[in-house]
């Protein structure tokens, strides 16, 4: 591979290129785009901090689709083999050198077919057939001295191909919606491996334990609870009345000496009204009772949530309650009720 002065050599070279030259000398026009680009790619080469291929090298790439000149393709072909995309620098070396011919500087020309034989001589063949096809490879070198080498490769068609530096690999393919696979590899120099990856959709989860659970079960309906709450009104009701019935009888054979015939005659007429509204209230109560059972037995089969409750369903419907109420005035009930 090149040497640190070879290398500082091209960048100069490349800094020094008027890209005036590059459109005289190159068939292709060169556009203002392609000439920022390049510039940019240059400007990255020459950073303080150290040449930034990976940037460079999408820099340049801008600038040759911008405007293919053949001159560029040596500073592809330069940040390509600095990122061990081997394959790759191969393609561009070769046509830099076909495609400059004669106009390419002799040093420059012979530095570079040293270096195509050297990647020739060395790069590893890797194809990789993917499905799903539009899954993403992400390729990690692991030196046995020196910094990780990473590089992202996207599935044209279902179908990774890539020449690459010998030695260790970990490669990753992800795609969207399925699961991550990793596989390790070595690769021999100048060596071949192909390698089928079929990814997987994720399982689904089962639902967490002590999530909801429903069982079957026989709620009591609003209209049982009605008839119930009615049924006991009137019952009720007709006993309360029928009590008070019964104190105007015992009255009114209290006051019936003769004394005030008027008085216990009103007493007589009240004892027999509060009679038979008792009577009323107490079929009404029967009646009432005949229907809540009716209701009651008939009621339908529905799933509801036991909440956790050891398969106990969870409570539904409300309370009544009924408290009856008796003054000096007459009697009365006082009917409560929650959900």
């Amino acid at each position: 591979m090149r040497t640190t002065s070879w290398i500082l050599a091209a960048v100069l070279v490349s800094q020094a290129l008027p890209l005036g030259g590059l459109a005289q000398a190159a068939e292709v026009a060169i556009s203002e785009e392609a000439r920022q680009h390049f510039k940019a790619g240059v400007n990255l080469l020459n950073d303080p901090d150290g040449a930034r291929y990976e940037e460079a090298y999408r820099e340049f790439k801008a600038a040759y689709g911008a405007s293919p000149s053949w001159k560029i393709l040596g500073n592809l072909g330069l940040c390509a083999m600095k990122l061990e995309r081997d394959g790759e620098a191969i393609d561009y070396y070769e046509k830099y050198l076909a495609d400059g011919g004669k106009d390419v500087d002799p040093a420059e020309q012979s530095q570079i077919k040293t270096d195509l034989t050297t990647l020739k001589t060395g790069a590893a063949k890797l194809e990789l057939k993917v499905s799903p096809g539009d899954a993403i490879v992400t390729d990690t070198r692991v030196p046995v001295k020196g910094d990780k080498v990473m590089n992202l490769y996207p599935a044209t068609a279902g179908v990774v191909s890539i020449r690459v530096r010998p030695g260790h690999h970990v490669l990753t393919v992800k795609a969207e919606g399925f699961d991550t696979q990793t596989l390790e590899i070595d690769l021999p120099a100048g060596g071949a491996i192909t390698k089928d990856i079929t990814l997987k959709k994720p399982d689904i989860a089962p639902p967490p334990p002590g999530g909801p659970k429903t069982t079957s079960a026989r709620p009591v309906t609003t209209g049982v609870i009605i008839g119930g709450v009615a049924t006991g009104v009137l019952l009720l009701g007709g006993g309360v009345v029928g009590v008070m019935a019964l104190g105007k009888n015992g009255d009114y054979k209290t006051k019936n000496d003769g004394s005030d015939p008027a008085a216990a005659e009103k007493l007589r007429t009240d004892g027999k009204t509060l009679n038979t509204v008792a009577d009323i209230l107490l079929a009404g109560g029967v009646v009432a009772a005949g229907v809540t059972i009716f209701l009651f037995v008939s009621r339908p089969t529905v799933q509801v949530s036991t909440k956790d409750n050891g398969g106990i369903p969870a409570k539904t419907g409300f309370s009544v309650g009924v408290t009856p109420i008796v003054t000096t005035q007459g009697a009365a009930f006082s009917l409560s009720g929650a959900f």
